[in-house]
């Protein structure tokens, strides 16, 4: 975020911000951590309200459950911001005994939420509601099991080799809880709204359903160099993104969670709240469809047509609303395994040459085309909308509803869709949407059209020990990418958020969600 465009695109037009306005947005995890503890309470409000408030038991991973269970309950390692190293939590230390198996050591002075200490017999019947209840996401799919050593010695089975399954682990769905803990709560049926659960820096106090969630915070928690400024965390909920701002500005809320990143930025210069901005680990790509039912994309002129036709510039200032730069490859940029696969003149804009390759191709009278995404990517969309007029295509909108969009994303139902992936760090799931015919989740295109050789290229470099050689192995799978045309990257996703005055230490957690725990004033 250093280097930063002052133009910002928006479907109101062509706004040009003040490096002023740019300067007073702030970025996350640049606090110091807070010494204080005091009755406080903050209000935190949300963009929607969560279904349940432990997923693994139902089978789910929701952004806003994910955010509440952050303060409940830990993991058995965490994520160093500053350095993506993974950290002690639960666990003291670990070690790799074979490519597929992890040896943890547990802490011998954590107390669970129901006043018992923490023992490998937790971690194993936690383990198990992940695989059992989780086996079809990324909370269970990669985990076979677990097995009890002794008291405080556990060794996690994974299915496949991943040395960064590690830094998986940190994401809040792997919280530790007990069996006892859950019957207490009323049985995996119940404890996802009653969750007293956990050994987390919070406990849970009510859910009044549609209004507010409530956690005090836990004064026996096992870190003591962690302080909890605020004794009290309400959640509270609202999907109108301008009435979130409103209520910080209005001083019944201390913190606006998940605004549009164009939205946030127009708060930059005002003087009543404090606008956040921040990458958090996805890049967005623009996929082609070139499975079974795909029409003029499978032609690779087609795509070579639209990639010199887009105004990666102007894509980037409406996509990270100024604060980010063209992604020159499919990693973002502060990944260990970030390679500038482009340079900026190959992705110079090409009108002539889009239109001789369309001319090629046959499409010289003209192309109509549809283009799928949520409510949130039309400013993205109308760019592309207008760049692609330029050479004859016709662009079609379509804004259905989630799941909507993502069973047409699974069928190959339109020509051109925008799908970032978290790729900080080599997760299983990275690449994703190219490797259909061996993974079990969301995928671009639905018939498999990616090959074989290509599949086996990114589950090398996924299980590869060595973190240089990973990194060049990735560039293969980029070039052949880049050579195929079969996405183009455009910019970093970022996250935007409108915080009061008088708040400091805005931390974030996997998936640039945000992490509640440390805010102060």
């Amino acid at each position: 975020m250093k280097k930063r465009f002052a133009a910002i695109l928006t479907l109101a037009g062509l706004l040009t911000f003040s490096q002023a306005a740019l300067g007073a947005v702030k970025g996350a995890n640049e606090d110091p951590a807070n010494t204080e503890v005091t009755d406080e309470t903050l209000v935190v409000c949300l963009a929607s309200e969560p279904s349940t408030l432990w997923g693994p038991a139902e089978g789910k991973v929701e952004n806003e459950c994910q955010i509440v269970n952050n303060t409940l309950m830990d993991g058995l390692v965490s994520l160093d911001k500053k350095t993506g190293d993974v950290i002690p939590r639960l666990a003291t230390d670990w070690e790799w005994t074979d490519p597929t198996h992890c040896r943890f050591t547990l802490r011998d002075d954590v107390i669970m939420y129901d006043g018992t200490p923490l023992t490998a017999d937790d971690v194993v019947y936690t383990v198990g509601i992940w695989t059992t209840y989780s086996g079809h996401n990324d909370t269970g799919m990669y985990i076979a099991g677990a097995e009890k050593e002794d008291d405080h010695t556990v060794t996690i089975e994974f299915t496949t080799p991943a040395p960064d399954l590690l830094a998986m682990l940190t994401w809040s769905n792997f919280g530790i809880t007990t069996e006892d803990e859950v019957n207490a709560a009323g049985g995996l049926e119940k404890v996802g709204r009653n969750p007293l659960i956990g050994s987390g820096k919070y406990r849970f106090v009510e859910w009044v359903s549609g209004q507010s969630i409530t956690v005090e915070r836990n004064d026996d928690y096992w870190d003591k160099n962690w302080k909890g400024y605020f004794k009290t965390i309400k959640f509270t909920f609202t999907n109108d993104g301008s009435a979130r701002e409103m209520a910080v500005e209005a001083g019944d809320v201390d913190v606006a969670n998940d605004l549009p990143v164009a939205m946030a930025a127009n708060f930059a210069l005002n003087d009543n709240v404090q606008t956040i901005i921040y990458p958090f680990g996805q890049v967005m790509h623009l996929w082609y469809n070139m499975g079974e039912k795909a029409g003029a994309t499978k032609d690779i002129r087609v795509r070579q047509a639209i990639e010199k036709a887009l105004n990666l510039d102007a894509l980037t200032a409406v996509g990270s609303a100024g604060f980010g730069e063209v992604a020159l490859g499919y990693f973002p940029t502060d990944s260990k395994y970030y390679n500038a696969v482009y340079t900026p003149e190959e992705l110079a804009v090409d009108i002539d040459g889009a239109k001789a390759l369309l001319e090629e191709a046959g499409y010289g009278n003209g192309l109509e085309l549809r283009i799928l995404g949520l409510q949130d990517t039309v400013p993205l969309y109308t760019v592309i909308q207008e760049n692609l007029k330029q050479i004859g295509i016709t662009l079609t909108i379509e804004t259905p509803d989630v799941p909507s969009f993502v069973a047409a994303a699974n069928d190959g139902d339109y020509d051109l869709i925008q799908v970032g992936d978290y790729c900080t760090h080599r997760f299983p799931p990275v690449m994703m949407s190219l490797r259909w015919a061996n993974i079990n989740t969301f995928t671009i295109g639905g018939t498999k059209y990616t090959t074989e050789e290509l599949e086996n290229s990114i589950y090398a470099a996924i299980e590869e020990p060595d973190e240089a050689k990973a990194k060049e192995m990735f560039r293969g799978v980029e070039e052949y990418i880049k050579e195929n045309t079969m996405l183009t990257n455009i910019c970093p996703e970022m996250h935007g958020v409108v915080i009061a005055n008088d708040l400091k230490g805005f931390t974030t957690m996997e998936r640039g969600y945000l992490d509640v725990t440390n805010f102060y004033k």
